[in-house]
């Protein structure tokens, strides 16, 4: 609520201010692919990457919005959209059982190697469907 004498109200609508301060719901993954980096051994052209992202626009918009909580900490695009996103792929090891991890507060998905693209995507539907978060909420 915004209180009657404040700027806001003349400086925004409330749909506005909504969006700059909980983002956008709009989760438009195919701007974020080419502006995404990569390191510690994955590029663009990595199989393991063109696997992610091809299971990644294949997802449902709700399992989108996990992803971004996964990966970012918050399940809704920023102010501007997605393109404008620091976004980076780390190769997290060879492949293995494990499933993917991130550093939230980097952007930072930790993504093993696996060895093929059906794996990749159980290991990533398992770990954005059992995230907790920080349990705020």
């Amino acid at each position: 609520m915004i209180a009657a004498h404040s700027p806001l109200k003349a400086w925004f609508r409330p749909e506005e201010l909504e969006k700059l301060i909980v983002g956008s719901p709009k989760l438009d993954f195919k701007a974020l692919e080419p502006v995404a980096r990569y390191d510690n051994g994955y590029d663009a052209d990595t199989d393991v990457v063109k696997w992610f992202w091809e299971v990644t626009h294949a997802m449902t918009d709700d399992d989108k919005s996990k992803l971004l909580a996964f990966s970012t900490g918050c399940g809704r695009a920023p102010v501007g959209g997605m393109g404008e996103m620091n976004f980076i792929i780390v190769k997290n090891g060879g492949d293995s059982e494990r499933l993917p991890t991130a550093h939230t507060c980097f952007n930072v998905l930790l993504l093993p190697e696996y060895d093929s693209k059906e794996k990749l995507r159980i290991k990533l539907y398992s770990a954005i469907q059992h995230f907790e978060g920080f349990g705020m909420i």
